[in-house]
């Protein structure tokens, strides 16, 4: 696989930063950052998984309540 160099004097500040923040030098601490943000991609719920959990909700919606009670007939 062919290296390829990206230089972009922003991307080099934000290396940089990142960097000294962490005490690592600017190749660790990119690859530290694209790899946190993969991972925090991966863990994201897809779509389907917010409707499905939404689902699930609305289907099991008012099983834990209570039975309400006219305060008339209260004991």
């Amino acid at each position: 696989m062919e290296k390829r160099t990206i230089y972009d004097e922003r991307l080099d500040d934000l290396a940089q930063t990142l960097a000294d923040m962490l005490g690592v030098d600017k190749t660790e601490a990119m690859r530290l950052a694209l790899q946190n943000e993969i991972e925090r991609l991966r863990s994201t719920p897809t779509i389907d998984d917010q409707i499905a959990t939404l689902r699930e909700t609305v289907k099991n919606y008012g099983r834990k309540s209570t039975r309400m009670v006219h305060p008339s007939k209260k004991r």
